[in-house]
């Protein structure tokens, strides 16, 4: 009984954070996914201890196991645009993966970088 509470305390803490960013975009108008505000929220609050990670960490891990269903509604709202996506495909894929490919070497150059000062 206890760890269903924990459970659902760190799932409301979670949500909470993710309602509180939403509600701080709305407010102040930014250009910011409110999700991102609220996992800067959640950092900061991580960061000074306010929020301990064995609140959270039961919670986060079965939404973090179960992630492929949070794709699923996107997968579902692309079909909508098959047209687009018929037109616009190639070009789409080819920066796709362009940019995995850039990243791919930036990261391996910041890596060889730090592996070259220790």
């Amino acid at each position: 009984m206890q760890r269903l509470i924990k459970w659902i305390i760190g799932l409301s803490l979670l949500f909470g954070l993710s309602a509180l960013g939403n509600w701080i975009v709305a407010a102040l108008d930014l250009k910011v996914p409110g999700s991102v505000i609220g996992m800067v929220l959640l950092l900061l609050l991580l960061m000074t201890k306010l929020i301990r990670v064995e609140w959270i960490e039961d919670s986060a891990g079965f939404m973090t196991k179960h992630l492929a269903f949070f794709f699923i509604p996107i997968a579902v709202g692309l079909m909508s645009y098959s047209d687009l996506l018929k037109a616009e495909g190639v070009p789409l894929f080819a920066a796709l993966i362009i940019s995995l490919f850039v990243g791919l070497i930036v990261t391996a150059l910041i890596s060889g970088r730090r592996g070259e000062a220790s």
